[in-house]
């Protein structure tokens, strides 16, 4: 084992040694992982983290009753998921950790959204202090390849307009609505975090350091990640509020559907300028970091698959490629007749449920979503034709020409078929 790794050892061999009992060493590990990147972790110390995942999984089979710290466990399995050989684009981007506490998908979508929303906010947040603290001169790890000061204030003034509408709705006087309406993304970053920061409670702040994993060294995967985070939280929304959108579909008032239709769209079109502070990354930068990043493709991304497939079903040579065979628990679940927006509408018309000007308005809705929908993907595109040209995508996967054969596809193509109604 590495000499600088010989304190952190003891700290876990101790955690070990009470059976779990006391504070786990999280700060030793992130600091230790944050500083080599997961890829480049001393076998020793992994071997050791193993044991100490071992102890705890024993511990907790027991009842759990002397480990304070329930968080150890989940935080372990996606630490170790390259020694385990099971890397993929979930642990890469901490997802289990990032969910724990989140409420039940069918908890209603505005509660759904105020989760949402304080997630968002909160992992922007921590982006915002990671970046200040390079402009005044105190850089944290991952350190490599540090950007300059115009384009790290670029990078602030991009995270706070993607803040803005979230912090409108759930965090009272921190932005003004006024500024926001006139000129977007003018309000002071470092405010707004701080703002944000204040809110937080111990286990959300655990949940922040512990969810960014980098595998390698260059200061920008930080942003990298916590971006693709971002998108995973309001794919999360998207998919648990479409889902909603069908239960009522098929309820007594099948026209409240087109108003949680809307809120998707919303939240997606918030989510646009996320791809702006995305670009903020340097293309060098990430042409390193990615080649540590193989197994881990954001095709793999469930999220994003079922908002797609609670939209409409995906036609069968869609669910036969590698996008959705990449996620088989979301594909089970479109062949064993997952209900869709669109499907469910078109059954609720031919009833006679749902009334001429409740089917234009929701008709009016989704292809409002379509819109926008088209212009994320298109905006997605052109940022990869930026950063990786013709390369693979991330994992070796097709990359950008996947992502231009994806372009015409659409999220609710009988509707688009459909003349307005009355």
């Amino acid at each position: 084992m590495e000499e600088t790794d010989a304190p952190l050892s003891h700290e876990l061999s101790d955690w070990c040694s009470s059976a779990g009992a006391g504070d786990f060493p999280y700060a030793g590990v992130i600091d230790r992982l944050r500083a080599v990147g997961k890829h480049f972790l001393d076998e020793e110390l992994l071997t050791l983290l193993s044991e100490c995942r071992t102890v705890f999984t024993e511990a907790s089979s027991g009842g759990g009753e002397d480990i304070p710290d329930t968080f150890a466990g989940p935080f372990l399995d996606v630490l170790l998921d390259k020694f385990d050989d099971r890397y993929d684009y979930p642990s890469y981007t901490a997802l289990a950790l990032l969910r724990r506490g989140a409420p039940d998908s069918r908890s209603g979508w505005e509660v759904l959204r105020r989760h949402r929303d304080r997630t968002v906010l909160m992992l922007l947040a921590d982006l915002i202090g990671f970046e200040r603290d390079v402009l005044e001169g105190a850089p944290r790890d991952p350190q490599g390849m540090l950007p300059g000061e115009p384009l790290l204030n670029k990078r602030l003034r991009l995270a706070a307009r993607v803040m803005e509408p979230a912090a409108l709705r759930v965090l009272d006087g921190a932005v003004d609505p006024v500024v926001v309406a006139a000129t977007p993304g003018r309000t002071p970053a470092g405010e707004l975090a701080d703002a944000v920061l204040a809110t937080v409670t111990a286990g959300e702040r655990l949940m922040l350091r512990t969810s960014l994993q980098p595998v390698y060294v260059l200061h920008d995967e930080y942003l990298f990640l916590r971006v693709l985070q971002s998108f995973e939280t309001t794919f999360a929304f998207m998919s648990a509020t479409l889902d909603e959108a069908v239960r009522t579909l098929r309820g007594e008032q099948p026209g409240d559907a087109a108003a949680l239709v809307a809120a998707v769209t919303d939240v997606l079109r918030e989510s646009l300028p996320l791809f702006s502070l995305l670009a903020t990354m340097q293309p060098e930068s990430f042409q390193l970091f990615r080649q540590f990043t193989e197994g881990a493709s954001a095709i793999q991304s469930e999220g994003y698959k079922t908002f797609e497939s609670y939209c409409s079903t995906p036609a069968r040579a869609r669910l036969d490629s590698f996008a959705f065979l990449s996620v088989p628990d979301v594909r089970s679940e479109v062949l064993a007749g997952r209900e869709t927006v669109q499907g469910t509408w078109e059954n609720v018309i031919s009833s006679g449920w749902l009334p001429e000007p409740d089917a234009a308005v929701l008709r009016a809705a989704a292809l409002q979503l379509e819109g926008v929908h088209q212009r994320w993907k298109q905006t997605h595109y052109r940022l990869a034709v930026r950063m990786i040209g013709t390369r693979s995508g991330t994992g070796s996967t097709e990359g950008v020409p996947y992502l231009a054969s994806v372009i015409s596809q659409r999220l609710f193509p009988a509707m688009e078929q459909q003349p307005a109604v009355g």
